[in-house]
């Protein structure tokens, strides 16, 4: 991610540089600097390895929620380094049978396309 982005992901979270600064784009290319992480660089092809939650649902043609509902159960691979941070699925873990599953799943529920999580069916169909 771009340094401007994860300064801002820190300071949602409420984390401080060691000094107990908030971040900026100068303090994490800093720290970038003395740990030797390489600086982000857009797939030369076009197709990166890492998505956020938006799109890998698009990759998989389900809803946003869907994913994050299946990724929440540990129904998919997933990270989630932040509590107020995005969700970051690896474009390989997209292919896995549990993926292919979710996205099946979803699509055969028109009902709620949103919300296809067992659980969440579940309560649905208790309030209906």
């Amino acid at each position: 991610a771009s340094d401007d982005l994860i300064a801002g992901l820190l300071n949602r979270n409420g984390l401080k540089t060691g000094n107990g600064n908030r971040w900026t784009r100068e303090r994490v290319t800093s720290m970038r600097s003395n740990y030797h992480i390489p600086v982000f660089k857009p797939a030369e092809d076009g197709i990166e390895p890492w998505l956020n939650l938006g799109n890998a649902a698009k990759l998989l043609k389900i809803a946003p929620k869907t994913l994050r509902l299946a990724a929440e159960a540990g129904e998919i691979e997933s990270i989630h380094p932040l509590p107020d941070g995005p969700w970051i699925l690896a474009r390989t873990w997209l292919i896995t049978t549990a993926a292919q599953t979710i996205a099946e799943r979803a699509r055969q529920n028109p009902k709620y396309p949103a919300g296809s999580h067992p659980a969440q069916q579940n309560l649905f169909s208790s309030i209906t």
